[in-house]
């Protein structure tokens, strides 16, 4: 059959469609057919077949199909570094999205330093006010709470409130998560020092 971009463009809207509805397997054969089509004929570098292999892994983690996702987002992450260096800011996209499917696979530990490394980057490559970097210091605050780290978790999550405020607003729903986050940490820290003492 011939390759039409047109076709394939329509096929992963309408995956996407099917995501949104839930429809997580039906999205996800059409996602292969349209990722085993684009590497055919575009090839594994072309930035419309890694955005494919993208879209693919997203529904794959819907789904808790954690091992294929690991898989695809590390083949962009060598892509990206080969193409565009290690700092450039999508290879730390798809860097981010490799730890977050860590972290909803509940691998806190293999998560962790891998929201370290991304935020340092983000910090030099970005600077400390761009949004992506302050999702990154979320999303490692976040870790850490998952670990049991809650002084650490905290710490970095009243940071992000400080910086929020100040770049998009204290009324910005980011602003607003920053500070419901900061809540459930010190309510589980609560709980944590709570249950410990009942132990002794």
């Amino acid at each position: 059959m011939e390759f039409d971009l047109a076709v394939q463009s329509r096929l992963e809207a309408q995956a996407r469609e099917l995501h949104s509805a839930k429809r997580i397997t039906e999205a996800i054969e059409i996602l292969r057919r349209v990722l085993a089509a684009r590497l055919d004929h575009q090839g594994e570098r072309h930035f419309q077949t890694i955005n494919s292999r993208s879209g693919l892994a997203r529904s794959l983690r819907a789904v808790h199909e954690y091992g294929e996702c690991f898989v695809l987002y590390a083949e962009n992450i060598r892509i990206h570094s080969e193409k565009l260096g290690e700092e450039h800011p999508q290879t730390l996209r798809s860097l981010s999205r490799l730890a977050n499917t860590y972290y909803a696979a509940g691998r806190y530990e293999d998560a962790k330093p891998m929201f370290e490394d991304i935020f340092e980057r983000r910090v030099r490559v970005l600077g400390g006010d761009h949004p992506d970097t302050l999702r990154s210091r979320s999303s490692l605050a976040n870790t850490l709470a998952q670990l049991g780290q809650f002084t650490e978790s905290a710490a970095l999550h009243e940071e992000n409130i400080g910086d929020r405020v100040r770049v998009l607003g204290s009324d910005d729903v980011r602003t607003e998560l920053s500070r419901q986050r900061l809540g459930q940490v010190r309510q589980s820290s609560k709980l944590r020092k709570k249950t410990l003492y009942k132990l002794e």
